[in-house]
């Protein structure tokens, strides 16, 4: 294949092949994607990808790390219970391959990653500043973000899936707030 570059050389690989990946992710989902695909994406042979990403799980994990980010950032803005799990499903509901991707992501890569690590900390401290503010002691601070995620994407899933019959995103928003309210 031709590439349009007379070199590998680009200007910002890793930020551009982060893109790329990101807008192929939403378009056909994670489980398919390709280092070639993300290459041909930005025009480049994929070998200088190797340079930034050791492997497409790698890649994949970056992609996860930067929708973390996002949605903290969405998160970060929420004021209580209700306008949080508003904020989280609308996100989850409007990315939902990209949001497949980050729950896809298993606890011992987390823990072996970093920065995936540090932006699945940015959500869960917003979870812990909108759920937890009574809530003393680590382990039930724990427990009680659990249950919040547990709930929020065993209805995101079902939603999603047509398993759970919900009329419309509002609604489902009013019975996921109903169901973590009180913690």
């Amino acid at each position: 294949m031709a590439y349009p570059r007379a070199t590998y050389r680009h200007g910002n690989l890793k930020s551009e092949a982060l893109k790329a990946a990101t807008r192929l992710v939403a378009a056909a989902g994670h489980e398919q994607l390709s280092l070639r695909e993300v290459a041909e994406a930005v025009g480049v042979a994929h070998r200088p990808l190797y340079n930034h990403f050791t492997d497409r799980e790698a890649l994949l994990d970056a992609v996860a790390a930067e929708a973390y980010t996002r949605l903290a950032a969405i998160l970060v803005k929420a004021e209580t219970p209700l306008d949080y799990t508003a904020k989280y499903v609308r996100f989850a509901l409007a990315n939902r391959a990209l949001y497949a991707l980050m729950t896809s992501r298993p606890h011992a890569t987390m823990k072996h990653n970093p920065p995936l690590q540090a932006a699945v900390h940015k959500v869960i401290a917003q979870a812990m500043r909108i759920f937890c503010q009574d809530i003393e002691s680590p382990a039930e601070r724990r427990r009680a973000v659990m249950k919040v995620y547990i709930t929020l994407y065993g209805g995101i899933s079902l939603y999603t899936a047509g398993v759970l019959d919900q009329p419309s995103e509002k609604a489902l928003i009013a019975e996921l707030s109903a169901m973590n309210a009180g913690m």
